[in-house]
């Protein structure tokens, strides 16, 4: 591993908020680079809707998104002792995956906003939007192969290369597997953790394994990495299960998981310890049509929820869940351990 301390890394202040800050600030103007070179020769609705779907377009800051997955990725290589810039091919890569899966999630969900505002595939259309989708894709590979000068070796470039296809096949694992069971009236606790720990562990531990790899870590952090994010995913969709009946998600209002008929923790709880009567109403709400899913039905699945207690035994679902993720953290490296924690910590603390 390379001890390095770039410029950027020592501005906005003392501590991990100043640390996080510098280090977004480094990745947007990767980004903002990176998407102008791209868009030398704007087509019209493909750039601008590549700009838009970044929130490029927006004044920079919280709206635009919170750019975790890059942070997490630059974090992790300079805290492991590598120059972060090293990792910003990576890191554009991440952020240009996650993006390419929100537009297409959104269509698959018939969600219609996104970060507070109309979802890509609504600005632009239905066959814009799944050509966007596949653009980010492209210039997800584009990002890695081609990223600014970063001193990696072909083999870390595969390795890298390796690292994303392989998140972005268990997250099409999870989401096939989320789609079906959509159709079913029937979920079990066990099959709702094998469908988030597709989806979301997987992609979770990407861009911190990413940031290792590129500071040259061992196969042991690696591989820790991993078992740690495989509590983590389930933990922070659980959460977003919560929310999304209280706070909702910032896409369209609380309980856009029903109108979807999402098949999320709670529903797998109800389904479990539910009496007949009570799972057969739920999947008959959840069963409904989007467009045909009233206010009403919202409130009686979530009352279902509360008289099972599912929305208590998610929260102390996550509560254990999040005991183990720390017990992986605490087989890292100190230096690595202690601000992946603090941003864990603020994560899970953010959600709630």
């Amino acid at each position: 591993m390379t001890q390095s301390t770039p410029p950027a890394a020592e501005q906005g202040g003392a501590g991990l908020e100043g640390r996080l800050e510098a280090l977004g600030a480094l990745f947007e103007e990767a980004l903002e680079r990176f998407v102008a070179a791209r868009s030398a020769q704007p087509i019209e609705n493909l750039h601008e809707g590549l700009r838009y779907a970044l929130g490029l377009d927006l004044p920079a800051g919280p709206g635009r998104g919170k750019r975790v997955r890059p942070l997490l990725c630059l974090l992790t290589a300079e805290a492991l002792g590598a120059d972060p810039r090293r990792a910003l091919p990576f890191a554009l890569a991440i952020e240009l995956m996650h993006n390419f899966a929100l537009v297409h999630d959104d269509m698959e969900d018939g969600d219609v906003m996104r970060r507070g505002r109309d979802a890509a595939w609504v600005r632009y259309g239905a066959a814009h939007g799944i050509n966007l989708g596949d653009y980010l894709l492209v210039q997800m590979m584009a990002a890695l192969a081609e990223g600014e000068p970063d001193g990696l070796d072909d083999a870390t470039r595969v390795r890298l290369l390796r690292l994303l296809t392989s998140a972005l096949d268990h997250t099409h694992v999870g989401q096939a597997l989320d789609i079906n069971y959509r159709h079913r009236r029937s979920l079990s606790e066990e099959e709702y953790l094998r469908i988030v720990r597709e989806k979301t562990g997987y992609y979770l531990a990407a861009p911190i394994q990413g940031g290792a790899i590129v500071a040259g870590a061992s196969q042991r952090v690696i591989e820790t990495i991993g078992e740690m994010a495989q509590y983590l995913g389930p933990l922070f969709q659980i959460i977003d299960d919560i929310i999304d009946l209280t706070d909702g998600k910032g896409r369209e209002s609380v309980g856009s998981d029903i109108r979807e008929g999402k098949r999320s923790y709670l529903v797998a709880y109800a389904a479990q310890h539910g009496a007949p009567a009570q799972r057969e109403r739920l999947f008959d709400i959840l069963d409904k049509p989007r467009e045909a899913t009233t206010r009403e039905d919202i409130d009686e699945a979530f009352a279902i929820f509360e008289a099972l207690g599912a929305v208590a035994a998610g929260r102390d679902y996550c509560r254990r869940l999040h005991e183990d993720a720390r017990r992986h953290l605490e087989r890292l490296p100190r230096e690595l351990a202690e601000p992946l924690g603090a941003v864990i910590e603020m994560l899970v603390s953010r959600k709630q």
